[in-house]
């Protein structure tokens, strides 16, 4: 009787043990990650948006948020916004917001308005691996984790020149889009705005170092020449660069109110 009662018992353990694992398995298997509510994964991440429900931003976007422990950053294609920023469960809420002030043309010029409404009031937020919502009332916005583009390899289009009065961003900057793009056998190439360019650029940590940079010849309008002398300005000597997403800040090494801003993608 003994002899048969501790197989029971066995078979009964072994059971519940495959009726177990089962369940984990289960559980494992058929659960989606769940939504975080730790501010924490946020930090040191930039999010950009690819879907709006609700009023559109104004000249497409998109909405560009950064977090850092209790700041907050974040444009929608104009002005940078900069402030506090507090968490409470699910809601997100922001202190008064410090913005650059670059004048930006057409429908961008209505962007920062749009950023100052949807930040308003406190928002409701959810971060699920690299995507993170936002959320205030019937309007949302779904954002995915930018990550950094090379230096090497994408054409960059100046989106801003950097002299001693601030940033300027204009129609006419992007009109005639001077871009610029590293080679991997350390060259540089692009367009001035008004001329082609070449030259070589030795990267070494977060400098670059120019070399025999040279344009050809053509005449241009005064204000495409003030943009083209910015370019070379700008990549006259050594200069440090940053990037942050898609996204490329270019300053000169040996004057930093000279310098270019520039995205990819």
């Amino acid at each position: 009787m003994e002899q048969v009662s501790a197989h029971r018992m066995i078979t009964a353990l072994t059971a519940v043990a495959v009726l177990a694992s089962g369940a984990v398995l289960t559980a494992c298997g058929s659960g989606e990650a769940q939504p975080s509510r730790d501010p924490s994964v946020l930090n040191d991440k930039t999010f950009l948006s690819t879907r709006v429900d609700g009023d559109p931003i104004p000249g497409g976007g998109p909405l560009e948020v950064s977090f850092t422990p209790g700041r907050i950053a974040a444009t929608a294609g104009c002005n940078r916004h900069m402030g506090e920023v507090t968490f409470d469960g699910d809601r997100l809420i922001t202190g008064q917001l410090a913005a650059t002030m670059m004048a930006c043309p057409g429908e961008r010029g209505r962007a920062d308005a749009w950023l100052a409404d949807f930040f308003a009031e406190p928002l409701t937020w959810s971060a699920t691996g690299d995507a993170l919502t936002l959320r205030r009332g019937a309007e949302t916005v779904e954002l995915v984790e930018r990550k950094n583009a090379a230096l090497v390899g994408p054409t960059w289009t100046v989106d801003a020149i950097v002299h001693s009065s601030g940033i300027e961003s204009s129609a006419t900057i992007e009109r005639v889009t001077p871009t610029l793009r590293f080679g991997t056998d350390g060259t540089v190439t692009g367009f001035t705005g008004c001329n082609s360019l070449n030259g070589t650029a030795t990267v070494t940590g977060n400098k670059i170092e120019f070399r025999a940079v040279a344009t050809t010849k053509k005449a241009c309008e005064p204000e495409v020449n003030r943009i083209e002398k910015a370019v070379l300005d700008t990549l006259r000597g050594a200069a440090t660069y940053r990037i942050d997403g898609q996204s490329l800040a270019l300053t000169n090494g040996a004057d930093p109110a000279i310098g270019l801003r520039l995205k990819t993608g």
